[in-house]
This record gives structure tokens, C-alpha cells and sequence, in this order.
């Protein structure tokens, strides 16, 4: 592993890291030193563990916050899941309502034509018939 010489709170150190860590190992000696110097105004004034402890309260105050907001946000994910599943399931019905619908669509249809040949054949039967009244009428007057 590689070593690294790096300064945490004005302290000098020398610490191994392996490759792929090198960027966090930075930000988070970054992130440090940035409360820090937060901190400067307390230098002199209160011992160094008073600021790192400081830091540290604050540092575990966000970590605390961080995994909150993570928990929410999975519960969000598994809300939004069972919406996809209740939306999945909604559609289905949709889909099967819509075809039974289609299927009700045809047969009015099918009916439709089946109705309107039905007075088709009623209109020529009632031709024929006053056809046949008029023969008949016209035969009794002879």
C-alpha cells in the first residue's frame, strides 16, 4: 500500500492508503481541516481536544442527519415501488376492461347489422305485402 503524507489539524502525518481510497482519504482530510480552521477563533483560547471534540460532535451530528435522510429516501424508493406494482396493476385492469370493452363494442355491433338486415327484410315484407293488398284491392273492384 501506498503511504501518503497529509496535515490533519495542523499535525503532520504520514498514513498508508490502498489505490482506489487515495480521493476519499484526500476529501475527507479536506472536510477536517476545513472545521478546522471553522474553529480558529477558539485556537489558543480552548485545548485542541475541546476543537476536535468540536469537530467531532459536529461531524457525528451529520452523520446522523445523513442516515435519516437515507432511511427517508429508501422508504421513498419503497413507496415509489409499490406505486410502480399498484400502477402495474391499475393498467392491467384498464387493459382488461378496455378489451372487455371492445369485445361489448363488437357484439353491438354484430347486433347493429343484425338489426339493421332484420328491418331490411321487414321493409320488403311490408312492400310486399301492401303489394299484395293492392292486388287484392284491386281484384275485388274488378
Amino acid at each position: 500500500m501506498p503511504d501518503i503524507e497529509i496535515t490533519i489539524f495542523n499535525q503532520k502525518l504520514k498514513l498508508s492508503y490502498q489505490e482506489n481510497e487515495k480521493q476519499r482519504l484526500m476529501n475527507a482530510v479536506e472536510v477536517l481541516n476545513k472545521n478546522w480552521n471553522k474553529f480558529s477563533d477558539l485556537h489558543g483560547k480552548v485545548s485542541d481536544l475541546k476543537i476536535i471534540t468540536l469537530i467531532t460532535l459536529e461531524l457525528q451530528d451529520s452523520i446522523e442527519n445523513f442516515k435519516a435522510l437515507k432511511n427517508k429516501l429508501n422508504l421513498q424508493e419503497l413507496n415509489v415501488e409499490s406505486l410502480k406494482k399498484e400502477i402495474e396493476v391499475k393498467n392491467n385492469e384498464f387493459e382488461d376492461s378496455l378489451e372487455t370493452i371492445n369485445k361489448f363494442k363488437l357484439e353491438i355491433d354484430s347486433k347493429n347489422e343484425e338489426i339493421y338486415k332484420i328491418e331490411n327484410l321487414l321493409d320488403e315484407i311490408h312492400d310486399e305485402l301492401l303489394q299484395i293488398k293492392s292486388n287484392i284491392l284491386a281484384n275485388h273492384h274488378e
